[in-house]
């Protein structure tokens, strides 16, 4: 027999499917919070920290003699390496370059984490050698109020957490006290006429005992390699803002042998950072695995970034922008060269 009573609705069907799309509602508005929390958690989490590359006129080595004092190359291999790092994880790296900079104007570096720099010494011609320190006046003791209010700003900068780096020859300030009392404030130690030295040579260079937890010393092993080396700063003693890195000796060197000394140090004051290296003559230099790896990892620290575990790496290729003249002798096998 058919039975022909109409069908009611199941009201526990019912009642199920609604309590089953008020569920689907909740969990759609439930993963939209977390995506765009999680969203903005990441953007929160990812920092962007710009590192401004600046290089002085390269008034020092000639121009037909590739490969020495190549201060825009330097800082351009630098800034390809900085590009491509490899191993730095919730940090943007922006960088920027700029030739030759001769404004007293503080408005490019204002939101800028750490200026790297390579140049001449600020005292080593009356044309404007360094990106930061214009020269003194012939017969001046010191600078005009203008210039005195512009390095103000760029300490003030400083205090705040732009770090400052320096490279090669313009560790020197020798000439020009005014300069010479900002390098004591940015960096706890100055070069000293006479008393520091340039030895250019074959160098075996080693980590400072006692300093190996330091973060620019991740990943970096002793190495051998050829350089002109500004080395033996003065600065004050025992200065707790002030950590030693580096050791270097040189048994072959323009300046006879060179006992081990002191080449390289971080200097941290509240959010202050600043570094003198006094390397960086030879383009060729940075074909040294250990070499490149301290660099970056100085440029990395200097900015406020934290420095990866093993030391900074990058995928950056071409590392020479100039023909290598084999009498430096940078690519012979590190084992080879003192022999």
């Amino acid at each position: 027999m058919t039975n022909n009573t109409p069908m009611l609705p199941d009201p526990g069907s019912h009642l199920q499917r609604k309590a089953c799309n008020m569920l689907l509602v909740l969990l759609a508005v439930v993963f939209t919070c977390f995506s765009a929390g999680t969203n903005r958690a990441f953007a929160q989490e990812q920092k962007t920290k710009v590192i401004y590359f600046l290089s002085g006129i390269r008034d020092h080595a000639s121009p037909t003699v590739g490969g020495r004092h190549d201060v825009a190359r330097d800082m351009l291999v630098l800034q390809r390496c900085l590009d491509s790092v490899a191993n730095i994880k919730g940090v943007k790296i922006v960088t920027k370059y700029l030739a030759e900079r001769s404004a007293l104007n503080i408005e490019d570096l204002k939101d800028v984490d750490a200026v790297i720099i390579e140049c001449s010494s600020v005292s080593g011609s009356q044309k404007r050698t360094h990106p930061l320190l214009p020269p003194l006046p012939a017969d001046a003791k010191t600078y005009d109020k203008a210039t005195m209010a512009y390095l103000d700003q760029i300490d003030s900068l400083q205090a705040a957490g732009m770090g400052i780096m320096i490279l090669h020859w313009g560790i020197a300030t020798e000439k020009n006290p005014p300069a010479t009392a900002r390098y004591m404030k940015w960096f706890g130690q100055t070069s000293l006429e006479v008393y520091t030295q340039n030895p250019l040579g074959f160098w075996k260079v080693s980590p400072v005992k006692g300093s190996e937890n330091h973060p620019i010393l991740r990943g970096v092993n002793p190495w051998v390699y050829k350089d002109e080396i500004f080395s033996r700063m003065v600065g004050n003693p025992g200065d707790p803002y002030r950590t030693d890195l580096l050791m270097g000796e040189s048994p072959a060197s323009n300046m006879g042998v060179i006992a081990p000394r002191g080449i390289a140090s971080a200097y941290e004051k509240g959010k202050a950072r600043g570094i003198l290296w006094g390397g960086m003559d030879f383009h060729s230099a940075l074909l040294n695995e250990n070499y490149l790896r301290f660099i970056m990892n100085e440029i990395v620290w200097v900015a406020g970034i934290e420095v990866p575990k093993g030391g900074v790496k990058t995928n950056a290729k071409g590392l020479q922008m100039t023909g290598i003249n084999t009498s430096f002798d940078n690519l012979k096998p590190a084992d080879l060269v003192l022999k």
